[in-house]
């Protein structure tokens, strides 16, 4: 899939905010047609997928996320977590007004609540949580990705504004989008506060992103 600006009469920020809610309404509806099994079957090809990953063999703390919407299942990756003595985390979110999450610490045994959008998270204080600093390894959820690293969520922007005032610091945890292969786009049009990918996995490959080169 290709999505370019076709209307020159148009403004570039309106026909991209256009293509995003397009692509965003496409890829759920097929997310969530998926049956039971099939999301068993991918989240367990996700898994193998992501074990022979480098970022994350090295990765002690690692951030995963509570599925929703039909998005790719993490639980096989979190026992293979557990079992190899890796520290795991879920994402909390800030008080309101914020848009900021926070990470934290999630085992078999923590209590979890559902947050203001319905998504559970780990029933925990203010300062037991992490920022996104500590982390080795953050697995996001999204909605579309291409081989570029750009990716498209679900139009909160929690990750990239978590993320924007270490995007560039060599320290920052290493970024695996995952999801269903037909989630796997030929080209996005990134934006301006947009938060590269540095790895992309599916149920049917793991893949290293190529930065773009700029030219002229």
């Amino acid at each position: 899939m290709v999505y370019a600006i076709a209307n020159p009469q148009v403004s570039t920020q309106l026909i991209q905010r256009a293509q995003r809610k397009a692509v965003r309404q496409e890829i759920r509806l097929l997310r969530r047609s998926l049956v039971f099994a099939q999301q068993q079957t991918a989240a367990k090809l996700l898994d193998r997928h992501l074990a022979g990953c480098p970022a994350f063999q090295r990765a002690r703390n690692i951030a995963i996320y509570w599925p929703t919407d039909g998005e790719i299942g993490i639980r096989p990756l979190a026992l293979r977590c557990w079992s190899m003595g890796k520290t795991l985390f879920l994402p909390v979110l800030s008080p309101p007004p914020g848009i900021r999450m926070r990470f934290a610490r999630y085992t078999e045994q923590t209590r979890l609540k559902s947050n203001r959008y319905g998504i559970p998270e780990p029933n925990s204080s203010a300062h037991q949580w992490v920022r996104a600093s500590r982390l080795d390894l953050l697995v996001m959820p999204l909605v579309a990705m291409d081989l570029a690293g750009n990716r498209i969520g679900m139009g909160a922007g929690y990750y990239d504004k978590t993320l924007q005032n270490i995007a560039t610091r060599a320290l920052r945890p290493t970024l695996i989008g995952v999801g269903h292969q037909f989630q796997l786009v030929e080209k996005i049009v990134s934006q301006s506060w947009d938060i590269p990918l540095d790895w992309l996995a599916t149920d049917q490959c793991l893949q290293a992103v190529t930065p773009v080169q700029s030219h002229g």
